[in-house]
């Protein structure tokens, strides 16, 4: 299993992903106490603390070394503010799969950032990691998400019906995915 390397330069259109630092563990969890939605629609089991997502952040070396998960941040060309999270998991080597994850905060919603930012990770795991096959998975009810993977060529191939138990009910998932062209 390949270690994942930190992709250097990913930027376009103002947007800039790059590493998590520290210093992002309090707007990361600040964007869900603004959103009390968030966490429900991207399936955490709870909400993160700063705390948590300070552990989160020293952990991500570990993770990369696997070749298990990768977390940058999105940002703009000053490469300060948490904008938020995009991440490559679900990593399936010997499948060339992963799953691509994605979520703002909310004052940087409906700027077309996750759109850039999603595309960003996307084209660089198909070129860098040379996956075949990437996978976006969301809750029906989570028409942004949708439209963001539909924008970017995601087709849906189905609902997984009560696939997922989070925050103590079973809820549906949708299935979307894109190949390598």
């Amino acid at each position: 299993m390949p270690s994942l390397p930190i992709p250097e330069g990913l930027a376009r259109e103002d947007v800039v992903l790059r590493r998590l630092r520290t210093r992002d563990a309090g707007p990361f969890a600040a964007a869900f106490r603004e959103d009390p939605t968030l966490g429900v629609l991207i399936g955490a089991d709870e909400d993160p603390t700063e705390n948590g997502v300070r552990r989160f952040i020293a952990r991500q070396p570990g993770l990369r070394a696997r070749g298990e998960f990768l977390g940058l941040a999105v940002t703009d060309t000053s490469r300060r503010p948490f904008l938020g999270h995009v991440m490559l998991h679900t990593i399936a080597w010997r499948h060339k799969r992963a799953e691509v994850g994605y979520w703002l905060v909310p004052a940087a919603r409906g700027h077309r950032v996750g759109h850039t930012a999603v595309s960003l990770l996307v084209d660089w795991a198909f070129a860098t990691l040379e996956l075949d096959r990437i996978e976006i998975t969301t809750t029906p009810d989570n028409a942004p998400a949708r439209a963001l993977a539909h924008s970017l060529g995601f087709e849906q191939e189905g609902v997984m019906v009560s696939r997922n138990l989070e925050r103590g009910r079973r809820v549906d998932v949708v299935l979307l995915a894109r190949l390598r062209k």
